[in-house]
This record gives C-alpha cells, sequence and structure tokens, in this order.
C-alpha cells in the first residue's frame, strides 16, 4: 500500500482516523498542519493524503490548490466537520477525489482508499513517463531537433537536407540518432511518443 497521510489540526481526529485505519492494516503519518506535512513529506511521490479542510494556516483548500499545481501524483480525500454540497463541489472540481463528513464512516473510506491507491499508481506511473519523454527530448541537439521536426511532418531525408542546407548524409546520422535517443524503431513509435507528450 501506498503512503497515507492525515492532515488535521484536531489531535484527536488524527488519533482516531490513525486508529481506524491501523484496524485496517494500514499505516499513516499524521501532520497537524499543512506547513508540518508539506516540510516532511515528498509530494512528487504517489500517496494518498486526506485533508481537513478547515485549519488555522494554510486550509485544506489551499494546500490542495498546492498540490496540485506542482502536478503532484498524489490522490486527495477532504474531510469537514462542516460539509457543505456547495464545498464538496468546489473541492473536487479543484482536483480533489472525494470528500468525507465527520465522523469518518470506515467501510465507506477503505473503499475510497482502494480507488485512491489505483489512482495515485497510475499519475506516478504517467507522470514517470512524461518526464522520462522529457529528459529524452532535452537530450537532442537543436539540429537534432530540428531533423525530429520535419521527420514528424513527414519530409523525406533529401527535403530536410535541402531545407536545412546540409548533405543528405549529414540528415541520415542525425535522424539515426534521434531515433537511438528517442528509444524508438521508427518515425510511428516516434509520432506516437510526440502525441502521448502533448495529450
Amino acid at each position: 500500500m501506498c503512503n497515507i497521510y492525515l492532515v488535521d489540526d484536531d489531535q484527536d481526529v488524527l488519533d482516531s482516523l490513525g486508529w481506524m485505519l491501523d484496524g485496517l492494516n494500514l499505516s499513516t503519518k499524521g501532520f497537524l498542519s499543512a506547513d508540518s506535512f508539506l516540510s516532511s513529506v515528498d509530494i512528487e511521490q504517489a500517496g494518498i493524503a486526506i485533508l481537513d479542510i478547515q485549519m488555522p494556516g494554510m486550509d485544506g483548500i489551499a494546500l490542495l490548490n498546492h498540490i496540485k499545481k506542482h502536478k503532484s501524483p498524489m490522490s486527495i480525500i477532504m474531510l469537514t466537520g462542516h460539509g457543505t454540497i456547495a464545498m464538496a463541489v468546489n473541492t473536487i472540481q479543484q482536483g480533489a477525489m472525494d470528500f468525507l463528513e465527520k465522523p469518518v464512516d470506515g467501510d465507506k473510506l477503505k473503499i475510497l482508499l482502494e480507488k485512491a491507491k489505483q489512482i495515485t499508481e497510475d499519475n506516478f506511473n504517467t507522470q514517470s513517463k512524461l518526464n522520462s519523454l522529457e529528459d529524452k527530448v532535452n537530450s537532442l541537439t537543436s539540429r537534432e531537433t530540428q531533423v525530429m521536426t520535419q521527420v514528424l511532418e513527414g519530409k523525406l531525408n533529401k527535403v530536410i537536407a535541402a531545407d536545412l542546407n546540409v548533405g543528405q548524409r549529414t540528415i541520415e546520422l542525425h535522424r539515426q540518432k534521434v531515433m537511438q535517443k528517442m528509444a524508438v524503431n521508427n518515425v510511428a513509435e516516434l509520432a506516437y511518443l510526440m502525441a502521448k507528450s502533448r495529450e
């Protein structure tokens, strides 16, 4: 199971939630403020955060926005003692996967956590692939990038050579280098990869 983080300014809530999840054989880490959570947890990793909406300082909604702004793969579940439908809709629109009222229903939380685990792992894997692709693209020289762009436009080597005012053999070498660096076997794979990066 991925890490589960509880953020609530009420120690009793942290204790009771931690105890409930412990009974489900799920280990948790509790934090009494958004700041202590952010200073201790790497939000670029997969995880599940259960956030209290109303906290002094940075509240749960501000923390949710911070996590989402940093493109974190984490799944977020919001928690409140004074929930309204408008508040629930607002947090879900801002990227929370669900909204729970205190006292928390253990069965509902268990189902939510199973769903949250799948979502955060999928998000993390997708982000890792995108980061890897970005690294590959960044490894290309400016000339290799030019060649790749024209290859993706469907241009022949001799046309690219004429456009860039170099020999066709040079283009063939650049093209080969692009395929190696991007770890693809043909133009179709390259086009698919670049299309995925823009989704």
